[in-house]
Formats: C-alpha cells, sequence, structure tokens
C-alpha cells in the first residue's frame, strides 16, 4: 500500500474541521507511567489517542 502525502488544502481542512468540532485536553503524568502507556500503545498499534479517549468511555460506562 503506497502512503501518499496529505496535501496542504486537506491539512486545512482538517484543522479548520478540528477547530470547530474538537476541544484539546493537556494531560500531565510521570515519566514512567508515559512510558508504560506508549509500549502499549505500540505494541497495539494503537494511538495515544484513542487509548486515553477509549479508557475515559469505559471508565464512565463502568460508574454509570
Amino acid at each position: 500500500m503506497e502512503i501518499t502525502p496529505v496535501s496542504d488544502a486537506k491539512k486545512r481542512a482538517n484543522k479548520k474541521w478540528q477547530d470547530a468540532n474538537c476541544k484539546r485536553v493537556q494531560l500531565v503524568i510521570p515519566n514512567e507511567e508515559a512510558e508504560v502507556i506508549e509500549n502499549y500503545c505500540s505494541e497495539k498499534k494503537i494511538s495515544k489517542n484513542g487509548f486515553f479517549r477509549e479508557a475515559a468511555k469505559e471508565k464512565i460506562e463502568r460508574e454509570k
């Protein structure tokens, strides 16, 4: 599968959509925990963003 670079126009469109529909959340964790999470995400081939979103959803659902 060939990966083609993302055009500048597509990057601008993505940013515009994200600015209108998403909110950034900053997270501060100790280096050791960050390494564990990075290794886990690497092994499972998932993004850290996806990992945290899924973890948050699971916790919210569990505590309903």
